[in-house]
């Protein structure tokens, strides 16, 4: 049986956190960028203590409004400045939880910066070889990121999504499209099968690309998925595909 670690980004003012834990085994926890504050923050990390859930930060741009999801042109030491206060809020709690840190995962607008721009990926590397070197960066696979981080021997996973479509270029749809979201868990095993087995994934103009991933996302928010975690499990047993 093959296996593939399966992350869901929590923390972010769902109620289905509790009930989500029961079927991942990583989590991308807000820390006040897109959404959060200490207290979020704890309560997440106390639910992945108790599932044995490996533990990740998820900093984003500085903009609940618009819940990290809109683009903002930041300079190099307002990045750093957002991102390290993000991180430090993660890390103190999650010292008083006594959790590790697993992984960082950028959000949103500011993961497409990152993984993309030549400026903000820059700064993501620089920062993480001066905080958090020895720590993994979830990536898009064939992104700019993932490069800079083989060149800087930094450690990182390749990470797709089980609930997005792709185009033919292999990157997602934008969210401002109608089909950018899969809330059919049939739909979202047949896709995750498609990347653990094959390495491939289909676009919504039917392109097969190459696609190799080693963590596969969920978005806690997309709710017409999370209700049917238990019955994508199952789907992905009957494709001889456990979480791990």
């Amino acid at each position: 049986m093959k296996s593939i670690d399966i992350n869901c980004d929590l923390g972010e003012g769902m109620s289905n956190d509790k009930h989500i834990m029961s079927f991942i085994s990583s989590c991308n926890i807000a820390c006040g960028g897109h959404y959060g504050d200490g207290e979020s923050v704890r309560t997440a990390l106390q639910l992945a203590l108790s599932h044995g859930v490996k533990a990740g930060a998820h900093p984003s741009f500085d903009d609940q409004e618009n819940f990290g999801r809109v683009f903002m042109d930041l300079s190099r030491s307002r990045f750093r400045e957002s991102v390290t206060q993000q991180m430090q809020l993660f890390t103190k709690t999650a010292q008083q939880v006594g959790v590790d840190l697993h992984h960082i995962k950028m959000h949103g607008a500011l993961y497409h910066a990152t993984a993309y721009r030549e400026d903000f990926s820059d700064w993501l590397i620089e920062w993480i070889k001066d905080f958090y070197s020895e720590t993994i960066l979830y990536v898009p696979p064939q992104s700019l990121l993932e490069k800079k981080c083989r060149t800087n021997e930094i450690p990182y996973r390749r990470e797709a999504f089980a609930d997005r479509y792709y185009d033919a270029q292999g990157k997602l749809v934008a969210r401002s499209e109608p089909n950018a979201l899969i809330t059919d868990y049939k739909i979202a095993a047949w896709q995750i099968a498609a990347l653990v087995k094959e390495q491939k994934v289909t676009s919504i103009e039917g392109v097969s690309n190459q696609l190799e991933a080693d963590t596969i996302c969920i978005h806690g928010d997309n709710l017409g998925l999370t209700t049917s975690l238990e019955y994508l499990v199952k789907e992905l047993k009957t494709e001889g595909i456990s979480i791990a």
